[in-house]
């Protein structure tokens, strides 16, 4: 693709420019905002003073590109290759970045405003709201007083992340891991908890009450160890509350890890367990009857008396699992090594 054909087509509205290859291209001093240029090859292009403001670039090859004066203020480098590019006045200001993006060497990307996202990164009162973190890991990040308003945080790893006075509205933390978090005073009005993971999560004096503006807690998980605000009801909310003997018929825990969980003598009746890990479980005395169990993981689990009356045990995974007096309607079930 020529500078002409991308220029008119980004006038004419489309943003979308992933994987093209654009190598020695010249858009100095385009405007280019908002644009996807997720894998693309612009290598020793010269973008010198060309506005990327909000732009994806990610996994972009920016190999000995000149961007000197270049606006990537709020841009995603992430996994970005920017080595040899020539950088000189670029600008940065919440850019993203992580461990494998590649700049020239002596340049500190940090230094000139960018964030690095990675496990415990240093975010403490940044601004990431409505950006695009679907997946990331930010697993034990200091994200305090962080303003994630509106961001989309989808399945991605905060567990062990201090998220104290964090303003999280609106945000999209569903399949997100929040385990052993730190939530405390965070603002969670409007924020999707849809199938998170809380379990000993900190949360006293976060927001979740506000009746027309509450969280959506749907199937998220918690267990005896998550701290709540007073008076709040966990499963009036609707989260599963993972502890032995728990009444958890025709939940769906598809997917998650579980690794390790008691849940010794819990009603799992009917519940989708399709695809779980619960290695190492404790399942002893669990009532699984009629459960969903397809490519489950229950590899060391201790499922001793458990009932399994008509689960489906399709393709799951029971090597060294305890066995013992475990109630199996169909004794030629295959285990998977």
């Amino acid at each position: 693709m020529k500078a002409g054909e991308l220029l008119q087509r980004y006038a004419a509205g489309q943003r979308e420019f992933n994987s093209v290859t654009l190598s020695c291209i010249s858009l100095s001093n385009a405007n280019l905002q908002g644009s996807d240029f997720w894998n693309a090859n612009l290598s020793e292009a010269n973008l010198s003073n060309t506005s990327f403001k909000r732009a994806s670039l990610r996994e972009a090859v920016l190999d000995e590109a000149n961007l000197n004066g270049a606006d990537l203020s709020q841009a995603d480098l992430r996994e970005a290759k920017l080595s040899c590019a020539i950088l000189y006045d670029v600008t940065l200001n919440g850019a993203l970045y992580d461990e494998v993006t590649q700049f020239p060497p002596e340049f500190d990307p940090a230094a000139v405003g960018a964030y690095l996202l990675a496990p415990q990164a240093a975010l403490a009162t940044v601004d990431l709201s409505g950006r695009d973190l679907s997946g990331v890991d930010l697993s034990q990040a200091n994200l305090t007083e962080a303003n994630l308003s509106q961001a989309n945080l989808f399945g991605g790893d905060l567990s062990g992340a201090k998220l104290v006075g964090t303003n999280l509205t609106a945000a999209d933390l569903s399949e997100a891991t929040l385990a052993g978090a730190n939530l405390s005073n965070a603002n969670l009005q409007q924020a999707d908890l849809t199938r998170a993971d809380l379990r000993k999560a900190i949360l006293f004096g976060a927001d979740l009450r506000t009746e027309c503006q509450k969280a959506n807690l749907q199937g998220a998980l918690c267990d005896d160890t998550t701290q709540f605000p007073e008076e709040f009801d966990p499963a009036a909310a609707g989260m599963c509350v993972l502890k032995a003997g728990a009444d958890l018929r025709g939940v769906n825990l598809s997917g998650f890890k579980l690794g390790g969980v008691d849940l010794s003598g819990a009603n799992l009746s009917n519940a989708n367990l399709a695809e779980a890990d619960l290695w190492g479980a404790n399942l002893e005395e669990a009532d699984l009857t009629g459960a969903n169990l397809v490519k489950a993981n229950l590899w060391g689990a201790n499922l001793t008396r458990a009932n399994l009356t008509d689960a489906d045990l399709t393709d799951v995974s029971l090597s060294e699992a305890d066995l013992t007096g475990t109630i199996l309607e169909d004794e030629g079930v295959e285990v998977m090594e």
